[in-house]
């Protein structure tokens, strides 16, 4: 993993280190909440210079909450001292027409769980993002799947949460993240029924989007099962969503996950979308996928050519992430069909997720993570090109003996290159012939002033 290998400090431990987004964005007059993320030896006092009219940060905890009014973009210094010292950041925040200014960073239920979810798990999910590190990495989202639903919808057409599994309801389990300084995300589909056959948002956009702003959600993943195949009426249903979203008084990331069949990269921000499926769902295999169940190789074929689309508040999403899984996800493994991938694989799956610049959603148990796993998603050197504020997904610039490059501008005088072994055998690095790279395995450097040689 080149220089990327160097293990980051102990998330606990040594001087109070900034992580995560530094470019912020939000509506204006909609609540705001941002966690300003530090590592380093609690406990760790915080404050801000410059923040925007409407805004305060607790000092203790970094929760940066709040309504800002007038639109505008504000520089903001952030402060974090500990035993140890002292560190400042320069942040922006962005009151305007775009959420996601840097890719979303959190985790979903699906792969791991599909229809098993409950507000046991998720505050569970929750308490292991907070106590483990993560949160102070710039995870923030905790985001449910399908199957939150009752079986019907209210008599009134507002949405029903199943009182079973959401004993207290969705308000009090939004309630909860938004206190430990996380998002809530919600799912549901275009169509009448979603994926799992539970109600769909079709026909009841607006008080859906009512009704979850109510609630408290931060993001809403939209799917498309049940709905007619056409692009045109794909985008219309999108939009009337989109729409809505931004009517509901509330900052509410808008996923759009149509799977990339009918191009949304060509329309879904003008849709109201933050980010885009750009294929159908990812499988815990390396090579050996299907049209619909796709491998991790077959998904990053499909990201050849996308990389212009993307950029602050708007991103191409090529799913989440599988590492954790080991094939024993209940969506990835397929009943048993995918074994997994190797650590090697799993390292560059999500280096690779991080330089193209795809939302970070991890999808496994945090309470049963390995030391492994854990190490590969909290890699703070790859987060921080993830989240960069210039924005730029990495495109490949050559391929040669299955060795695709990549290059991508992580500042004004700096970029990253990246080599990807594609093939099952080692294969010579294209720019020092003496060196080789393993199987399936990544390399990423970065380079100053590079000029036109790339």
């Amino acid at each position: 993993m080149g220089i990327f290998a160097q293990a980051a400090d102990p998330l606990f431990s040594g001087t109070p280190v900034f992580h995560g987004a530094s470019l912020i964005g939000n509506y204006p007059n909609t609540p705001f909440l941002f966690t300003v993320p530090v590592t380093g030896v609690r406990p760790i006092h915080y404050s801000a210079v410059d923040l925007p009219k409407g805004l305060s940060l607790d000092e203790h905890t970094g929760f940066i909450t709040g309504n800002v009014k007038l639109a505008g973009e504000y520089n903001v210094t952030l402060v974090a001292i500990n035993r140890f010292g002292k560190t400042t950041e320069d942040v922006k925040i962005v009151i305007g027409d775009k959420l996601c200014l840097t890719p979303p960073m959190g985790w979903n239920s699906w792969n791991v769980f599909t229809s098993d979810v409950s507000e046991k798990l998720l505050i569970e999910m929750a308490d292991a993002m907070c106590s483990n590190g993560m949160r102070d990495l710039g995870y923030s989202y905790i985001n449910i799947d399908d199957f939150w639903h009752a079986s019907e919808r209210e008599a009134d057409g507002r949405p029903k949460v199943d009182s079973v599994k959401f004993p207290h309801g969705m308000k009090y389990l939004a309630d909860y993240m938004h206190s430990k300084g996380l998002k809530l995300g919600i799912y549901s589909c275009a169509g009448d029924k979603t994926c799992g056959k539970c109600f769909g948002g079709y026909e009841h956009e607006e008080i859906d989007a009512k009704t979850y702003a109510e609630w408290g959600i931060d993001l809403l993943k939209y799917d498309y099962c049940f709905a007619p195949w056409g692009r045109k009426p794909a985008i219309e249903r999108y939009t009337k969503m989109g729409d809505a979203l931004k009517k509901s008084g509330r900052s509410i990331v808008f996923s759009i996950c149509e799977w990339g069949i009918r191009k949304p990269w060509l329309w879904a921000e003008k849709a109201g979308g933050s980010y885009w499926r750009t294929t159908p769902d990812i499988f815990d295999t390396w090579n050996h996928g299907t049209p619909w169940q796709m491998s991790v190789k077959s998904i990053l074929r499909r990201q050849k050519g996308l990389e212009k689309y993307a950029g602050p508040g708007h991103w191409n999403d090529p799913d989440m992430l599988l590492v954790g899984n080991h094939g024993k996800g209940k969506a990835t493994s397929a009943k048993g069909m995918f074994k997994g991938l190797t650590q090697e694989e799993y390292k560059s799956h999500f280096a690779l997720w991080c330089i193209l610049k795809a939302p970070l959603l991890v999808s496994c148990d945090l309470r049963h993570i390995s030391k492994e796993d854990f190490e590969i998603i909290t890699d703070a050197n790859l987060i921080a090109v993830n989240q960069n504020a210039h924005g730029e997904q990495a495109k490949i610039i050559s391929k040669k003996h299955g060795v695709w490059q990549y290059s991508a501008k992580i500042s004004n005088d700096s970029w990253i290159r990246v080599l990807f072994n594609s093939t099952d055998k080692e294969q010579p690095q294209l720019w020092d012939k003496s060196k080789t790279i393993q199987p399936h395995a990544v390399d990423i450097h970065t380079l100053k002033e590079l000029g036109n040689a790339y």
